[in-house]
């Protein structure tokens, strides 16, 4: 079953890195922002699809443990994501750039901690 509190959540905040993923790319670039619009825009679109796909994402586990297993499952499941979205960023970049890349690595375990934190299920 989907829950779409985190998943409301992790997209946002997919949405919001991707505009911090926006400024920083549109200072490496050459030209304006105007002149690369399309290329700004995919790159907020991945950052707001990284934030989908760690928000359905919650069932799955990594690794079975105590307290701490959701937290480490987090990090690992964000990484992973990252991974995958941010290799099909730098497939696609006409920059190849290897910040935008590792940003995106970065932004995966960010959006799947903050989800986690803040997208708990209420106990019934």
């Amino acid at each position: 079953m989907v829950n779409y509190k985190r998943l409301w959540i992790s997209t946002l905040t997919g949405a919001i890195l991707g505009v911090a993923c926006i400024i920083g790319v549109g200072q490496r670039i050459l030209g304006t922002y105007a002149e690369n619009i399309v290329y700004l825009m995919g790159i907020w679109a991945m950052r707001v699809v990284l934030g989908m796909l760690i928000g359905l994402a919650d069932g799955i586990t990594i690794i079975k443990g105590e307290q701490w297993q959701k937290w480490l499952n987090a990090g690992i499941r964000g990484t992973i994501f990252g991974l995958i979205t941010s290799a099909a960023v730098l497939l696609m970049d006409p920059h190849f750039g290897f910040t935008t890349f590792a940003a995106g690595i970065a932004y995966g375990p960010i959006t799947d901690l903050i989800a986690t934190w803040l997208g708990k299920k209420k106990e019934k």
